[in-house]
């Protein structure tokens, strides 16, 4: 399992550093053959990893609420004697520790399918620098499969900020008209939150230091020493909102979102379904790995009524801005600050439902809502247009994609018997249990995506056919390249619809010692359900007064 996880992140990082390092020497064509085959190549080294993951068992007792079922740790180095200095100071160890829990690898594979995907979909659309442009897909496959994997926080941050590059040069070089605004603006942005929240990380790691915590950056460790030994109130809360800021501007939440409209609209169709399907869940993972079990009491008096009202904010609001809009790709847009606004509206019910929920529809999300920046890319591969107003009755053209734009949209919408209604109304239960305000709230989100989404449908797809001038062009249904590109989406928005189960099962050790941690401050009438026994085994922290 060492080669598989280690490789996993260098076989798409040496494959991106081959095509810049010989791209006079690739043309198109050997370019996206190559990049096919390093995405191919990573997929399957992440479903052996899943294989032999699934297999292992799951740690009892937990010794820490952030604990890898798996790891491979590289000592860095040491500073200080090994043993205690005449100051009765403990030695600080430093080593890199990649490994993977439940929630990890249900993310690792999110990414690994949806990069084969964005590479199948630029396979005629990428002319220009084409070598260049698949190089920085698989390095931003290598930073996203880098931040799922870390469980050091050095290595963490690095990764996390390591993904801006690769998405600034996507949206900067091969994006539309505005590409050089956006892409700055985007960098901008991110880059602004991720230095609160560095600054919070440091002081974190200065504060675990100082408390004689061996290994400091270590998460597993700093977990499992906070567990012990809880913060005072007011620094948990001052921690909580300095590193959450450069969390919730990847979300991202309104009103921290203007950034990204403009740049799904600017990005290339592989550009915007990274970014969708899985560069915007490093916020709300973010928030999962260390927000939730590090920072106990902050979550409860000041997450829950801060958290909840700006995802409900994200859901109304993403929502009514999707209705309003006629360019698809930005109605797309527009629903993911609504759909991402489910995903923080579980997790901070701070449950065993909610953060179920919430991480069921980080997937979902990715899932549906990449595979409909596909399919608006292969319209616009044909009309070079994303209006609604010059499209109508499309179903009659492009029979295959319409029904496919039928499926996964009723997916988005959360239709039942598809993935997207599973992780919606796990969300919403474990609100309703926590605050039926916000849970009732929340719920208008749903109704809301079903009337831009079927809007959106019905004035693209169906009535009187209405086609943009194309000339000579002809215009042709769903290829074998762009089916082989979103069937396998298709595929797992049913099967998550019909079996979340497994799915469930995978991340529940998880999301139940993230929980545990929270039991001594749930009402009494949730401790029983919030917190499994194989959890006891973590110290449960009592409230400071």
């Amino acid at each position: 399992m060492n080669a598989s996880l280690l490789s996993m992140l260098l076989v798409p990082l040496v494959a991106a550093f081959v095509l810049l390092a010989g791209r006079g020497l690739f043309s198109q064509s050997s370019a996206r053959r190559f990049a096919l085959l390093a995405s191919v190549a990573t997929l399957l080294l992440s479903l052996s990893f899943a294989n032999d993951f699934l297999k292992l068992p799951v740690p009892s007792p937990r010794m820490s609420p952030v604990e890898p079922r798996f790891s491979v740790a590289y000592h860095w180095f040491t500073y200080g004697t090994a043993a205690k200095d005449a100051n009765g100071e403990t030695p600080l160890k430093f080593e890199f520790l990649f490994g993977a829990d439940g929630i990890t690898l249900t993310l690792i594979l999110l990414t690994t399918l949806l990069t084969v995907s964005g590479v199948l979909i630029s396979w005629e659309s990428i002319r220009d620098r084409a070598a260049g442009f698949y190089a920085c897909l698989l390095l931003l496959e290598a930073g996203l499969i880098g931040v799922f994997a870390a469980f050091d926080l050095v290595l963490f941050y690095v990764f996390f900020e390591f993904t801006l590059v690769p998405l600034f040069f996507l949206i900067g070089i091969w994006g539309g008209p505005q590409r050089r605004y956006a892409a700055i603006k985007f960098f901008l942005y991110t880059f602004a939150g991720s230095v609160v929240t560095l600054v919070g990380l440091v002081a974190l790691v200065l504060i675990a230091s100082s408390a004689g915590v061996a290994a400091p950056t270590s998460m597993p460790a700093l977990s499992q020493w906070i567990t012990a030994h809880p913060l005072p109130n007011e620094l948990q809360i001052a921690l909580f909102l300095a590193i959450s800021v450069g969390f919730l501007v990847k979300v991202p939440v309104f009103p921290l979102h203007t950034w990204l409209p403009l740049a799904h609209t600017e990005a290339p169709t592989a550009g915007s379904v990274m970014l969708a399907g899985v560069l915007l869940k490093l916020g709300t993972f973010g928030m999962l790995r260390l927000c939730l079990p590090l920072f106990p009491y902050a979550c409860q008096t000041v997450g829950i009524p801060l958290m909840a009202s700006l995802a409900v904010a994200g859901i109304i609001y993403g929502s009514l801005c999707a209705l309003a809009q006629r360019d698809i790709k930005k109605l797309v847009a527009y629903s993911s600050v609504a759909h991402l606004g489910f995903c923080l509206l579980g997790m901070f019910a701070l449950n065993a439902a909610g953060i179920s929920g919430g991480v069921l529809q980080m997937i979902n999300h990715g899932l549906s809502t990449g595979a409909l920046f596909l399919l608006v890319g292969m319209v616009y591969d044909r009309y070079h247009t994303r209006m609604l107003d010059d499209l109508g009755g499309l179903a009659k053209r492009l029979p295959l994609i319409a029904v496919v734009m039928v499926f996964i949209s009723m997916a988005s919408i959360g239709l039942p018997g598809l993935n997207g209604f599973i992780g919606e109304v796990l969300s919403l239960a474990g609100m309703f249990r926590r605050n039926h305000v916000y849970a009732v709230l929340g719920t208008t989100g749903v109704v809301l995506g079903a009337w831009y989404m079927l809007t959106m449908l019905q004035g693209a797809f169906f009535g009187p056919l209405r086609e943009p001038e194309h000339g000579d062009q002809a215009i042709g249904d769903m290829n074998l390249r762009e089916f082989a590109a979103v069937a396998p989406i298709c595929v797992l928005c049913l099967w998550i619809g019909l079996q979340p189960q497994p799915i469930i099962n995978t991340i529940k050790p998880d999301v139940d010692a993230v929980v545990a941690v929270h039991e001594a401050y749930l009402p009494g009438n949730e401790r029983v359900a919030a917190a499994p026994p194989r959890a006891n085994a973590l110290i449960n922290p009592t409230p400071n007064d």
